[in-house]
């Protein structure tokens, strides 16, 4: 029982961890040199629903690999990075390989958006509990739980 023994102690970890640093992203430079993070993006003073419906259709064109759809909500995608940081959230912006699962918010979005990124000294699967129980709370629009690393 050694894996279920590790889960939940790094349960226990991820349950008392607070971020060592808060970004609200204004430039992306300041997130030069953040490797290990959690990011959420969440659209300000649009309409969720609308918004919903833009990303389905852009989506069902095929053009670029993208995000799960899920449900409507103001937060657009609560993910992590453990390689980058600046480079994934360029990827949702719009900027990255169309094969890269992302928002790429600059192909069908023209609203409003905030980035949020939450940096913690905790290791890889630590991290990746503590998205997914932001995740779970924040109930992002798109993506989908768990990590790529399954």
């Amino acid at each position: 029982m050694l894996y279920i023994d590790t889960l939940i102690q790094n349960c226990h970890i991820a349950k008392a961890a607070i971020p060592s640093k808060v970004i609200e992203v204004d430039d992306l430079s300041a997130l030069d040199g953040i490797q290990k993070a959690i990011y959420i993006i969440e659209e300000v003073g649009g309409n969720p629903e609308e918004t919903f419906q833009a990303f389905s259709r852009y989506k069902a064109r095929k053009e670029r690999a993208c995000a799960r759809l899920n449900a409507p909500s103001t937060v657009l995608y609560v993910g992590s990075s453990t390689t980058g940081v600046r480079k994934r959230i360029e990827q949702h912006l719009g900027r990255g390989n169309k094969g890269t699962y992302a928002l790429h918010l600059s192909h069908w979005f023209s609203g409003k958006y905030k980035v949020t990124v939450r940096q913690y000294d905790v290791s890889d699967q630590v991290l990746q509990i503590i998205e997914d129980d932001l995740s779970h709370s924040l109930k992002p629009a798109f993506g989908k739980q768990g990590g790529n690393n399954k």
